[in-house]
């Protein structure tokens, strides 16, 4: 005769707090395989869905782009918002950080890009971001001086006091951009303007500044115009080493620009 479990009060208390427990511990666990799922399971439909490069900021072979800008790339779909490596060359070399906004990647090099350089950026399709083939933006950045913003307020100060239709030397004017350019070769380092003998003071101002010297009928053109500006007499003529490297550049490394995207925009 086979034996027969008795069952107890204190068997009956253990098997219902264990039916109890055993329904909030499977709540639990489904609640962690639910999570667990959907952190592993692709956001997007990427990995079957080429995305497609459809537009930019700067467009390609764009110049004037700001030194400390945001590069801005538009595809035809949202990006993985779970994009947390991202493979990205820019030539010259710069560190790129990066981030995700719906369709678009935006890039920034953490420190600024150099002036009036030519940029190549390039993105080859990789994990996370499956691009239907490889991007390849070209572009230059804004020039360090303009002739708006920096050259002619010196010329201004210094140089066309002599260098206008009124003054001693009005068969060299530098009273315009369009003036100034016959002694400019863009990227020349020999241009006739930073040649010594223009930026350095010379005879002409000499005299023109020297009250024993004979002067024009109504008194010097030369430091009227400098005092009609509010400008002190001791800038005719003078430019700081300063100055003149700064012109220096603004031919050979800016190209003798006349205004840039920033200036125009009030920068």
């Amino acid at each position: 005769m086979g034996a027969v479990a008795m069952s107890t009060p204190a068997s009956q208390k253990i098997l219902r707090r264990w039916r109890r427990w055993r329904t909030w511990v499977s709540l639990v666990l489904l609640g962690v395989m639910f999570v667990a799922a959907k952190s592993f399971s692709p956001v997007w439909s990427q990995d079957t869905s080429p995305l497609l490069w459809v537009s930019s900021q700067p467009a390609p072979e764009q110049r004037d782009v700001y030194v400390d800008g945001v590069i801005r790339l538009q595809f035809d779909q949202p990006l993985n918002a779970n994009l947390q490596r991202l493979i990205a060359d820019l030539e010259p070399p710069a560190t790129v950080i990066f981030d995700v906004q719906g369709n678009e990647l935006l890039l920034k090099s953490r420190d600024p890009l150099k002036f009036s350089t030519d940029y190549t950026l390039t993105i080859a399709p990789q994990e996370g971001l499956p691009l239907e083939q490889t991007i390849q933006l070209t572009f230059r950045t804004e020039p360090q001086f303009t002739y708006e913003k920096d050259i002619k307020p010196l010329l201004e100060a210094s140089c066309v006091g002599c260098h206008q239709p009124a003054g001693r030397q009005r068969t060299q004017l530098l009273d315009s951009y369009e003036a100034t350019l016959a002694y400019v070769t863009p990227g020349d380092a020999n241009s006739e303007l930073i040649n010594p003998r223009w930026t350095n003071r010379h005879a002409t101002i000499l005299n023109a500044n020297n009250p024993n010297r004979p002067q024009a009928r109504g008194g010097s053109p030369e430091i009227a115009y400098i005092q009609e500006r509010g400008l002190p007499l001791s800038r005719l003529g003078f430019w700081t080493s300063e100055e003149v490297e700064m012109v220096r550049t603004w031919i050979v490394q800016d190209g003798a620009p006349r205004t840039s995207a920033r200036v125009q925009a009030g920068g």
